[in-house]
């Protein structure tokens, strides 16, 4: 079977990308935030847990493990949940957030790429380009997931804001 070819690692191309791909990318970080924040007041809201013991159980867990147990939790009622389960599967699929969030970045006036390295059973070292259109792309679909499994979840915006205020300020009370 043949492998996918990559591209040689790029040698002294690096510069630094223009304001709109910088945006990109940080719109792009900004609507993943908003997924990780949903998948735990979705397990806060499972839960029931007040929001300070919500957040200290899920603050140190892996996006993975998070939406394992929103996935457990949902799944006690898939009938219900029906929606928010699919969303979530739809979640855990994106590959392009592990290249972003894990890889190595670099860039030119008109891309920005990452080396995405794993260990296995072999390391791997893959390069992914992403353009201002891919970029921008991606921040939307990834925001649009974030609202709709935000809707799927029954999650209200003073629910949302509370949770986190709360878990917030019990966390720095003196």
């Amino acid at each position: 079977m043949a492998k996918n070819p990559q591209r040689a690692a790029p040698i002294g191309e690096w510069e630094l990308p223009n304001q709109d791909l910088l945006a990109a990318l940080g719109t792009f970080v900004i609507a993943w935030s908003g997924i990780e924040t949903t998948v735990e007041a979705g397990i806060h809201k499972q839960t029931g847990l007040p929001p300070l013991e919500s957040s200290i159980i899920t603050a140190g867990l892996m996006f993975k493990s998070r939406t394992a147990i929103l996935s457990s939790l949902l799944n006690r009622n898939p009938e219900k949940n029906a929606q928010a389960l699919a969303i979530v599967r739809q979640i855990e699929a994106l590959s392009d957030r592990n290249d972003i969030v894990h890889g190595i970045i670099g860039g030119n006036k008109t891309k920005i790429w990452f080396n995405r390295r794993k260990t296995g059973r072999k390391f791997t070292s893959k390069i992914e380009d992403y353009d201002l259109e891919r970029l921008r792309a991606l921040a939307l679909k990834y925001a649009d997931l974030s609202g709709e499994l935000f809707k799927a979840l029954g999650l209200t915006k003073d629910s949302y804001l509370k949770f986190l205020q709360q878990a917030h300020n019990d966390a720095n009370r003196a």
